[in-house]
């Protein structure tokens, strides 16, 4: 009971260290796309002062507009969803024990220090605690194979309708974002039996969004009859606007549990059940807004100083905005190089189900260059969300180094492997972990 209160006071202090806050903006981090469009993009002015599109600045609420703040509103939430969602790493410890009887004392039941973002079958060990922590700070540059900082996502906000030929120029706002994540996590684990562990995850994160629009006025029909007709008031055809945003807090937080089926150490199969509470805040990017349960299979088995392990299960998600339930594998392996010193290597595989997608449109474009004149047409290359799963899968690799009894150190490098969902830029991760 004792080590059950030092377990819960852990999570008390990290709450009363981090707290959650929001600052640095008015809007939070998943409006930030919208507002700086409707309140830069497509009320900006010419330089005499009238709208450079739209002429009145009625034109935020105009059928023509609300498609576009749709679709913005949508890339913006896929977005905070995968990113509130990322692997957080295993809360088992490094160290595992089993009450040696005839010598009335804990004996270590493994050679290696185990998986860093994956599940071993091994328990902790009856009455045994471990508390850890990892800090990573990642940055993500892509979201479905676009880049997300050079302006490869362009939108488009067409002119008003009023009858004459000008309504042929649009402005392309090609999106640029430099989004990036610390984030904190900490682990406590608590072998309740030999078989049964019962952990708990607590991440405290810091979301920081460098938002631009470079706005680019495609003036179709006014280039040849009427060229100043639409300027920025820079008295250029193109103007950037920008913003940023920045909210911490505690992110959502996971309550595990995992029973080993097996009494043999060399091989085992057991049962995990994880908890993630929507305890982050959704509109800032720090959580889902969604109550997720993964329930997932571990088979793990070691060959003297080699171990490996393979995790396969399912999330159903309840709740939040767009949080597709999961198909999740894990498969990896660990080495033994000495007692001290243990090499580690996983591949983390997730299937987002029915999720939507980020997919090149192609739109034509009609315009006149006078009233009257012929119509022509153009093509714009834009996107669109469309539904369908989403494979998104993970490398990593690392080691994990015991300095001194029951103390682990670990580094680790997690990097993407494929184009699907948000593309994380190679990411390291330092952490440590002690057992008692």
């Amino acid at each position: 009971m004792f080590k059950v209160r030092k377990f819960l006071m852990l999570g008390c202090l990290a709450s009363v260290l981090f707290p959650a806050r929001a600052y640095a903006q008015e809007t939070k981090l998943v409006g930030l796309m919208e507002d700086l469009f409707l309140s830069s993009v497509v009320l900006s002015k010419t330089q005499a002062g009238g709208g450079v599109i739209a002429h009145q600045p009625v034109f935020a609420n105009d059928p023509l507009v609300t498609p576009v703040t749709g679709l913005i509103q949508d890339i913006s939430q896929q977005i905070g969803s995968q990113l509130a969602n990322v692997p957080l790493g295993s809360s088992s410890g490094g160290f595992t024990y089993k009450y040696d009887n005839s010598l009335g004392t804990f004996t270590r039941t493994t050679q290696s220090f185990g998986p860093a973002f994956a599940e071993r079958a091994v328990t902790t060990g009856r009455g045994k605690f471990s508390f850890g922590m990892n800090y990573q700070h990642s940055r993500y540059s892509a979201l479905d194979g676009k880049n997300l900082e050079d302006g490869a996502v362009a939108i488009y906000l067409p002119h008003q309708i009023i009858g004459n030929f000008v309504e042929g120029d649009m402005v392309e706002a090609d999106l640029k974002i430099k989004l990036s994540n610390d984030a904190a996590v900490f682990f406590g684990n608590y072998g309740v039996t030999d078989r049964l562990d019962l952990g708990l995850v607590v991440p405290i994160e810091r979301v920081k969004m460098d938002l631009t629009y470079h706005a680019i006025i495609r003036d179709f029909s006014t280039h040849l009859t009427s060229p100043a007709t639409h300027v920025f008031s820079n008295g250029q055809k193109t103007q950037d606007f920008g913003t940023q945003g920045t909210a911490s807090g505690v992110g959502d937080v996971v309550v595990r549990a995992k029973y080993n089926f097996t009494a043999q150490q060399s091989r085992g199969l057991a049962l995990g059940v994880d908890l993630r509470l929507p305890t982050g805040d959704e509109e800032n990017m720090l959580g889902t807004g969604a109550t997720q349960t993964a329930v997932y299979l571990i088979g793990s088995g070691t060959n003297g100083k080699l171990g490996h392990h393979v995790n396969a299960g399912f999330t159903a998600s309840t709740g939040g905005t767009d949080v597709s339930n999961q198909l999740n594998y894990v498969g990896g392996a660990e080495y033994a190089v000495t007692p001290r010193l243990t090499v580690v290597g996983d591949l983390v595989g997730r299937t987002f189900l029915d999720s939507k997608r980020l997919k090149d449109l192609s739109v034509s474009h009609q315009f006149q260059q006078s009233n009257g004149g012929a119509i022509e047409t153009t093509t714009l290359n834009t996107v669109q969300l469309a539904s369908g799963n989403l494979s998104s899968v993970l490398g990593t690799g690392g080691v994990k180094f015991s300095p001194a009894s029951n103390f682990l150190v670990s580094a680790h490098l997690v990097f993407s492997l494929n184009d699907a969902g948000l593309h994380r830029n190679v990411t390291g991760v330092l952490g440590f972990d002690f057992s008692f």
